[in-house]
């Protein structure tokens, strides 16, 4: 079913909210006078209109005019997300306005994809009961019939026709965009498998019912994604340490330990809230401490690099917790979790954020620092998701037959 179009300005909350980090970030007076009258304009009431966007458009050039480039960028994208040409969650995702909103896109298109496959093999088995003779011809056309819809609204979308939807309209928008041109899937190197525009997964279905493979696949690629979100979080300037834990919720899988639960985690003992408490696989309590990315992770001392005083502190924090487990051992030990043997994980900083030093420096630094700590470890967000990424190098499953 076609999408109906909605060729009125949009003048909302998020623009309103885009428009307010635009005033606050501003230099130029004059960019700032421009940006407020926009939101003068707009009011309680989001007032649209011709006028809104003239006005959107006057700022940009004050912009221009006071060489505010990054200001005259935002302000272009305020007047995309007025006039249909970037989408709501694409928005939020740039510039969070919405805490945790590209997370939530995020689970909704893993969750959408995980079913997927199960939806295309039922559709599949109805096509053939109702025409056992087809052909992969058929099928095909059968399949690009039940998506023109979203495909048209798609390409007309990359022909530069844009349209402003209805929130629940521009999420089908979304999801379609992210699934036709967004994702990136790997070619199927198996030979014995036709070129086709269906995911590996996909063909692996319609082929052969490995359901291990396909399952091992299904999460590998998730997993996959869910990495490029994480990273696109950890790595944003203005990202806070709940965006960041936001970000990491579910993904334990980057750590190698098992998720104790929000339940169990907040019994553990009175006093003590755990960012994230894992079970490792020999039994033994493991705790993560997530800190801000956006820091100084080292710090120039005379004529070398120490540790700065947020790993200190963090650090410290995280002993602080490690001994009231150590005193309450009998208690946790009720819950079936013994601590006696707990270690810690401290992630903190990101080199690509902090430029004072090279990342081999910091490195370095944590390096040396970390061999004369027991129980504690401390590492960069970076070289936090860099393993994780070897990880899923090493562990990717073949879609050869088996």
């Amino acid at each position: 079913m076609a999408l109906p179009a909605r060729n009125k300005v949009r003048s909302d909350w998020t623009l309103s909210q885009l428009l307010r980090l635009v005033h606050s970030l501003a230099e130029n007076e004059s960019v700032k006078s421009a940006v407020g009258d926009v939101l003068d304009h707009m009011g309680d009431n989001y007032r649209g209109g011709k006028a809104l966007l003239d006005l959107i458009r006057f700022a940009i050039r004050q912009a221009e005019t006071g060489s505010e480039l990054e200001s005259a960028a935002r302000l272009d994208d305020a007047l995309g997300y007025a006039t249909g040409r970037l989408l709501n969650a694409d928005v939020n995702e740039k510039y969070r306005l919405l805490s945790g909103a590209p997370h939530r896109n995020t689970e909704l298109f893993a969750a959408t994809q995980a079913t997927a496959h199960h939806y295309l093999l039922s559709i599949f088995e109805d096509f053939l009961r109702d025409r056992p003779d087809a052909g992969i011809a058929d099928a095909r056309v059968h399949f690009e019939r039940l998506a023109a819809a979203s495909i048209k609204v798609v390409k007309d979308r990359e022909a530069g026709i844009y349209r402003v939807h209805r929130l629940i309209e521009e999420n089908h928008i979304w999801l379609a965009e992210t699934l036709m041109r967004r994702t990136t899937y790997e070619p199927v190197t198996d030979s014995s498998h036709p070129t086709s525009d269906l995911p590996p997964e996909s063909l692996a279905i319609l082929a052969r019912a490995d359901a291990t493979l396909i399952l091992a696949g299904m999460q590998h690629r998730l997993r996959r994604q869910r990495l490029a979100e994480i990273r696109s979080v950890v790595e944003h300037p203005s990202s806070l340490e709940r965006d960041i834990q936001e970000a990491f919720s579910g993904a334990w899988w980057l750590f190698g330990g098992e998720y104790i639960g929000q339940s169990l985690r907040r019994r553990l003992t009175c006093g003590l809230e755990l960012d994230i408490p894992l079970l490792r696989p020999d039994g033994a309590l493991h705790l993560v401490e997530l800190k801000r990315a956006n820091v100084q992770a080292i710090q120039r001392h005379r004529t070398s690099a120490i540790p700065s005083d947020g790993v200190h502190e963090a650090v410290g924090q995280v002993q602080n917790y490690l001994k009231l487990l150590d005193e309450n051992r009998e208690a946790v030990l009720g819950h079936g979790v013994d601590v006696r043997r707990a270690t810690a994980l401290v992630v903190i900083g990101h080199p690509h954020l902090r430029t004072e030093y090279t990342e081999s420096q910091v490195n370095e630094t944590l390096r040396v620092y970390n061999s004369h700590l027991a129980r504690i470890e401390v590492i960069t967000y970076k070289q936090l998701l860099d393993a994780a990424e070897r990880a899923l190098d090493l562990t990717e499953p073949s879609t050869a037959a088996h």
